[in-house]
């Protein structure tokens, strides 16, 4: 198992002492599902629990997990394959197959240990804005690529930085769909993730990346190319937790899992998400007031 367990500390980021940190990324359904893990365990649980909730990107996230530095985050199944070294080209398409050979080799490669997985699928997608979906009628990621390789590259592109770099992001997209040779071509602009929308539904770029639970895709009337190819896996989120503090603490898996059970469609995460992204709700109050309508809390 890993080393440096933070069971008993104090914090590095708040100084607070609590016996266990609950982290996460720094978007909103990130912010969200942190927040469900955090009051699961302050509500179900005998310990304190810090509160590291958007503590930073993935493999931030990742390394502090590890370190023991917090005890737990939401990782997607996905990004965990693809992402986390050893890294992964190929990838399985079944999301229970991937769900378990990533948890299988979290606890061999890392000693860290993946509980239950949410069976919602927030994967990555292109959406073009509407005035660019209605002009050009493009309806699948092929038929996007073989617009750019007739010659049509006068597109311009809004990505999540992330997405611009990762192998399961734009690079590997290109390549699975044979258009590498037009990226240089393209007018490409990278932004934080929740911008991409706003963007896109304001006609200031033509394609971007999304997320397929975000519930901005509707707000702004933007069209969805279908992923024809399969290339983007599922990402379905799942707590990857230190595995000292399992050890130590192996009353925090039922209630966690119990969260993860009961978000099991797009549809639910899209108006949980609502509330957060189009309503400026509070994140932590809007997981705070789901886990009590679940009766989870």
């Amino acid at each position: 198992m890993t080393t440096g367990a933070i069971a008993g500390c104090s914090s590095v980021i708040t100084g607070s002492e609590q016996d266990i940190a609950v982290g996460s990324m720094q978007w909103s359904e990130a912010k969200l599902l942190g927040y469900m893990g955090y009051e699961t365990l302050r509500e179900n649980t005998d310990l304190s629990i810090g509160d590291e909730t958007s503590l930073g990107g993935s493999m931030q996230c990742f390394e502090a997990v590890k370190s023991g530095e917090i005890a737990l985050y939401f990782l997607y199944t996905g990004g965990a394959w693809a992402t986390i070294p050893p890294t992964h080209d190929d990838v399985p398409r079944d999301p229970e197959e991937l769900y378990e050979r990533a948890k299988e080799e979290m606890r061999e490669e890392h000693g860290l240990e993946y509980l239950q997985r949410a069976t919602f699928d927030n994967t990555y997608a292109l959406a073009v804005s509407p005035s660019w979906a209605e002009e050009t009628g493009l309806e699948t990621i092929s038929e996007f690529a073989e617009y750019l390789n007739e010659g049509n590259t006068d597109v311009s592109v809004v990505l999540g930085s992330e997405f611009a770099e990762r192998s399961d992001g734009w690079p590997g997209l290109a390549a699975a769909y044979g258009f590498e040779s037009t990226l240089e071509d393209l007018s490409v602009q990278k932004v934080g993730a929740s911008l991409t929308y706003q963007i896109l539904g304001e006609e200031e770029a033509d394609i971007g990346m999304v997320f397929t639970t975000n519930p901005q895709i509707k707000r702004y009337d933007l069209t969805v190319l279908d992923d024809d190819q399969d290339f983007f896996p599922a990402y379905n989120p799942a707590p990857l937790a230190n595995g000292d503090v399992m050890d130590e603490y192996p009353e925090i898996e039922a209630p966690l899992n119990a969260v993860m059970e009961s978000l099991d469609s797009e549809e639910k995460m899209i108006e949980i998400n609502e509330r957060v992204d189009i309503e400026d709700q509070d994140p932590q109050e809007v997981a705070r007031d789901y886990l009590s309508e679940e009766g989870l809390i």
